[in-house]
């Protein structure tokens, strides 16, 4: 049985990735801030901002994954909130990478997310992997997260790094924010809604993990559908995936950037992402297309 160790494993993704892996015959092993006697999987204490952990999480461990950070949105970015967005990225790889390394562990693969952020604002360009990366916070929060990696990487243990697009599930992350204006009979979208978005089903996005895992992936990927769609199209998709006849309307990007701050670029940005090097690797969609998906999951 392949013994499966994941910080964040609690989270959005990490919860939905840790059922699939027990169902593939996992155990899995999810690393917390608090003991939790009942929970679901086995839970060993870690604490990033004291650089502690329970060294028992990595006994006969195979698979290290880390989803770990602070949330993106939520809170304004006071330059306070940055730090503690980037260090709980960064500080988390360092904490698992110095421990396997003080420990002498070696995982068959390390797999670390990050995000489509670090390309930045790029309009209608494709960005592949091989891009460079953009300006700005987001940019340069994964760019930290990405190199925090490093330390890995100098324990010859395999590394594989997902820069996750926007995750849809109608109860979590943007999706269920979204829905929240259907109540009305309204579905809205941000600035003049020509922003690409790279979206991918929840399903696809442990799929990813997982097909990184049972084909010895390594490198960098991009975690995101093979249809990007703008923000105006993913608003008014959601009101036909309901049944619902919905008025599409805009919240004005000035709105958005007084209500937002400096957080605004989470929905105000463009990023067109390619898919292609994780077909090439093998993975083959089960959501591809925007209407599918959003059927899917809330048909």
């Amino acid at each position: 049985m392949p013994v499966t160790l994941i910080a964040g494993g609690t989270g959005f993704i990490g919860s939905h990735l840790a059922r699939r892996l027990a169902a593939r015959g996992h155990e899995v092993r999810i690393l917390s801030r608090s003991a939790k006697p009942n929970a679901e999987h086995k839970v060993f204490v870690w604490d990033v901002v004291k650089q502690t952990i329970d060294d028992a999480a990595f006994a006969g461990v195979d698979y290290v994954i880390n989803l770990a950070g602070a949330g993106i949105v939520g809170k304004r970015w006071s330059e306070a909130r940055k730090e503690v967005i980037i260090k709980s990225r960064t500080d988390s790889t360092l904490l698992l990478a110095r421990s396997m390394a003080r420990l002498g562990v070696q995982p068959k693969l390390y797999l670390n997310a990050s995000a489509v952020g670090y390309y930045g604002d790029r309009g209608t360009e494709l960005m592949t992997e091989t891009a460079d990366p953009g300006i700005g916070f987001l940019s340069k929060s994964c760019i930290l997260w990405e190199e925090s990696v490093a330390e890995v990487d100098l324990l010859k243990i395999p590394t594989f790094i997902a820069r996750t697009g926007i995750v849809l599930h109608p109860d979590e992350g943007a999706l269920e924010k979204m829905l929240i204006s259907l109540n009305l009979w309204v579905s809205t979208y941000f600035g003049d809604g020509s922003q690409v978005y790279s979206w991918i089903h929840i399903e696809d996005m442990v799929g990813i993990y997982l097909h990184a895992i049972e084909n010895d992936l390594t490198g960098i990927y991009n975690a995101v559908a093979p249809n990007p769609a703008t923000n105006k199209e993913l608003a008014a998709g959601l009101g036909p995936a309901l049944g619902k006849s919905t008025l599409v309307l805009p919240t004005p990007a000035f709105v958005m950037k007084l209500a937002m701050g400096e957080m605004s670029h989470t929905v105000l940005d463009s990023a067109r992402c390619a898919s292609t090097k994780i077909e090439a690797a093998g993975y083959r969609f089960e959501h591809p297309e925007l209407a599918g998906a959003l059927t899917d999951l809330l048909g």
